[in-house]
């Protein structure tokens, strides 16, 4: 599963040095995974798709750990077409398209969670839910790697040597790269940007009820930014980091593919490795921007490394972080988003 038909030597193993990088995403995810199923208060369908998305990682993590094993062995292509027809490119890029529909489905569900609460409340049914996640699977999968597996074998032969098909290339380099890495940051962005704007209606609303001169309401909106800068943080955080991590590899691959893979080998294997570094930091951001799982891996740990330390219990009502600090700035009654 070496990348093929170049005349420059790759600058190191990409399979075991990825391998290596995957330890940690495995660890982090796994964590994630197994609060999520051993608490019963964290069971809910938006946790549900962070555990979908966390099984996928490992399972991408898993793959990676098998290239290697491959590489090393330097297994025979011509005798393992069915081997290399599984672990390939085609499979990396229709698994990373599985984690990002999960974070753009994320991005959605607190969308809706915020702006139209009791409508979703109604439809997070266990089975929506289930439908909901079986998709997430099936859709890459079906758009991504039976087409290009299905059109490589056709044509090349092998399934390892796409890149060599212009057909094939185009449509993978310039259709279904974009549409697995772009969609998720767009998403983002325009789910928090349609709750702070949520929030600045009502505010305004309730503005228009009250008497206040111009300078009232313009400090006002001043406050009322300040008030959620937490919520446009985490949008920049979230933005900045998958940027960071995917966009320049996704710049360095395409130069490398269509120079025959002989043009900045050395720097989209790096940034290859820092987008698998990602992975790592995608359970860790969903538990920094989630109260309850935050609250509850806090707990955990504070269990584990000090079991005497006094236990205090709360119970707790979690509201849409957004919508309660909006409620708390009009001074109006919060409507409850739970998640």
């Amino acid at each position: 599963m070496d990348m093929a038909n170049t005349t420059v030597r790759p600058p190191f193993n990409r399979h075991v040095v990825a391998a290596i990088v995957t330890a940690p995403v495995i660890v982090t995810n796994l964590v994630l995974v197994v609060l999520i199923c051993t608490q019963q208060k964290l069971r809910t369908s938006s946790n549900a798709i962070v555990g979908n998305s966390c099984v996928a990682c490992i399972i991408l993590g898993i793959i990676h750990i098998a290239d290697a094993i491959i590489s090393l062995n330097k297994i025979s292509q011509k005798d393992n077409i069915g081997l290399f027809c599984f672990f390939n490119e085609s499979t990396e890029l229709a698994l990373s398209g599985v984690i990002t529909f999960h974070i753009t489905i994320l991005s959605l569900e607190r969308f809706f969670s915020v702006i139209y609460p009791f409508k979703y409340e109604r439809l997070t049914t266990v089975r929506n839910t289930a439908m909901l996640l079986i998709l997430l699977w099936i859709i890459p999968i079906c758009i991504i790697f039976i087409p290009v597996t299905v059109t490589s074998l056709s044509i090349g032969g092998n399934c390892d040597e796409w890149s060599a098909i212009p057909s094939v290339r185009v449509v993978f380099l310039y259709v279904l790269f974009p549409l697995v890495l772009f969609i998720p940051s767009i998403i983002t962005l325009l789910a928090y940007s349609g709750i702070m704007y949520k929030i600045y209606v009502i505010t305004s609303q309730t503005w228009s009820q009250r008497t206040y001169t111009n300078y009232q309401r313009n400090s006002s909106r001043y406050q009322l930014m300040v008030g959620h800068r937490k919520a446009l943080f985490q949008m920049l955080i979230l933005l900045i980091v998958y940027a960071a991590s995917y966009f320049p590899f996704y710049a360095f691959y395409v130069i490398y593919i269509e120079s025959n893979r002989r043009l900045l080998a050395l720097a989209t294997y790096v940034s290859y490795l820092v987008a698998i570094s990602y992975l790592t930091l995608h359970p860790i951001l969903i538990i920094a921007f989630t109260v309850t799982l935050k609250e509850e891996f806090t707990k955990q740990i504070r269990s584990i490394f000090c079991p005497c330390s006094p236990k205090i219990s709360k119970t707790k009502i979690h509201v849409s972080t957004f919508m309660d600090d909006a409620f708390k700035t009009t001074g109006t009654s919060p409507i409850t988003a739970v998640y």
